[in-house]
């Protein structure tokens, strides 16, 4: 076998055994052909270690491939010290093609800084991969540069910690809920209190004393009419009447948020003509203690009374308001009334019994035909009719005058009025309803404050003299009115003004001015 006797000749020559060599205990054929599988030639100098890494036993065609020459080409005379320098593959990893003749102090500058972190790497995968020199390509060390960071290590005691917190937390709720409830109570045992208060104040034992009527009897001549002769001789829409918004409201009977001052009882007296009142029904827990019910009325099973929204606010109760009426135009035979009631309606029906039951109907006119012709008021006098009725609210509806019931006539058959809330207090201009005769026209000169409460300082100022005169004045060529309704009787000079401006009616009406219901 000449192919085997020519290797074992050549093997004295090799220097250093190859690690891809079998056992030298094996120098059969097939032995020497294995080796020669790993020979790359005949030349003496044995291929570098890093060559014969990339060589596997399956490679076998790869003899007649002239692959060699290209692993030789790029081992440079200078590559030894390469082979057992470490650092070599971590110049190739950072180097760039043209730093190729960089030389090992180069290869071993610090890296410049890494690129920017991509959204969806870890934030901490940049901190454990940068500076470091190994290029090791095994999974451990890429296990290290891409993995997750390690999570810090537990806190101690944090079961307890966290049952602490829980405690806290529980018992802030509780303290919390606890405050809640105790500012709850408070507020409402307050609230109880305070109503409590009221109604004591309102409708105690000495609540009873401000109901006493004052004497009502007026001082007025024999021949006059409403204070003044001349009155007489004017048809009855064509006579001022100072009149009192919300009658009923006044703090002598411990309204809240009352209209006036004092009772109407003492501004009939004063001199006032005409009066606006509120029918409501009270609450049924209420009524025994702020109504009388007097049985002569009819009223013994009527939670009736007087009030303008809630008898809470303040209520009067029916037999006063009723009877001091009646008794007023019993003792005063010269002085006609104007009465406009505002009915709700469910109190409708208790007002019309204890109306016919006190015998005040036989005191109210009730006109003759449909289209009124309005009597002078020499002549109500004389026929001593002198109680007028309007109302609304309730069931009431437009009715001929002969044939409303219990002699109230509707409203809003016959009134025009400024704007009712009070809105505007300086002119005259008029809001109608529906097909009005116009035979009165109502202004209501009063005003709320910021509140929406009656004010004294406000009706001061409306009610003085030179107020009524400039509102007055508005009016020349419109509607005379016929009823002024204010606030705070007592305040400014309103009956000044209205016999005033009653004296220059009648000498208007002497020349022919004014038989249209226009102001002169």
């Amino acid at each position: 076998m000449k192919f085997g006797s020519k290797k074992k000749q050549q093997e004295p020559e090799k220097e250093k055994p190859s690690f891809f060599t079998p056992k030298s205990s094996d120098q059969d054929g097939t032995e020497v052909e294995a080796s020669s599988l790993f020979t790359w030639g005949k030349k003496k100098e044995p291929p570098a270690p890093v060559t014969k890494g990339r060589s596997f036993p399956w490679s076998k065609k790869e003899e007649e491939v002239p692959a060699a020459p290209v692993t030789k080409g790029r081992s440079l005379p200078w590559s030894k010290k390469e082979e057992e320098a470490p650092v070599a593959p971590v110049a190739k990893e950072r180097s760039f093609p043209w730093s190729k003749k960089q030389d090992a102090a180069t290869v071993v500058a610090p890296p410049p800084p890494p690129e920017p972190v991509a959204p969806v790497t870890p934030p901490r995968s940049s901190k454990f991969s940068f500076g470091k020199k190994s290029t090791n390509t095994s999974p451990s060390s890429k296990s290290v540069a891409t993995a997750p960071p390690t999570p810090s290590p537990p806190r101690k005691n944090s079961s307890k910690r966290t049952e602490y917190d829980e405690s806290m937390v529980s018992e802030k709720t509780r303290r919390k809920c606890c405050s809640c409830k105790c500012v709850i109570g408070s507020s409402c045992l307050l609230i109880l209190l305070a109503i409590g208060g009221v109604l004591a104040w309102r409708y105690g034992p000495w609540f009873q004393g401000s109901l006493s009527s004052t004497n009502l009897q007026v001082e007025s001549c024999p021949d006059c009419c409403n204070g003044l002769r001349s009155n007489c001789k004017l048809p009855v829409n064509k006579v001022l009447f100072p009149t009192l918004h919300n009658a009923h409201s006044s703090k002598d009977h411990k309204f809240i948020g009352a209209s006036h001052e004092t009772q109407f009882e003492d501004a009939l007296v004063e001199g006032y003509r005409g009066l606006q009142l509120s029918t409501c029904t009270c609450e049924n827990v209420l009524s025994n203690a702020l109504l009388e019910r007097d049985p002569a009325l009819g009223l013994e099973n009527s939670n009736m009374g007087f009030c303008h929204s809630a008898c809470g606010t303040g209520v009067r109760d029916p037999k006063a308001v009723i009877e001091n009426i009646k008794t007023f135009l019993d003792v005063n035979r010269r002085e006609v009334l104007i009465v406009e009631i505002d009915m709700t309606d469910d109190s409708e029906d208790d007002f019309r019994t204890a109306l016919r039951a006190s015998g005040l109907l036989d005191h109210v006119y009730i006109p003759d035909s449909k289209y009124v012709d309005w009597p002078k008021m020499g002549k109500l006098v004389d026929k001593n009719k002198r109680l007028i009725l309007f109302g609304r609210g309730g069931s009431l509806r437009s009715c001929d005058a002969p044939d409303c019931r219990d002699g109230i006539l509707y409203f809003y058959d016959f009134f025009a009025q400024t704007e009712p809330d009070g809105s505007d207090a300086t002119s005259c201009d008029s809001t109608l309803n529906g097909d009005v005769n116009v035979d009165y026209f109502l202004v209501n000169q009063f005003q709320k404050n910021q509140a929406k409460m009656p004010s004294p300082t406000i009706a001061n100022d409306l009610n003085s003299y030179n107020e009524l005169s400039a509102r007055f004045e508005d009016c020349q060529g419109k509607l005379e009115p016929n009823l002024l309704s204010v606030e705070f009787w007592q305040q400014g000079d309103v009956l000044e003004f209205v016999q005033k401006d009653n004296e220059n009616r009648y000498e208007l009406m002497k020349m022919g001015f004014g038989k249209r219901g226009l102001r002169g």
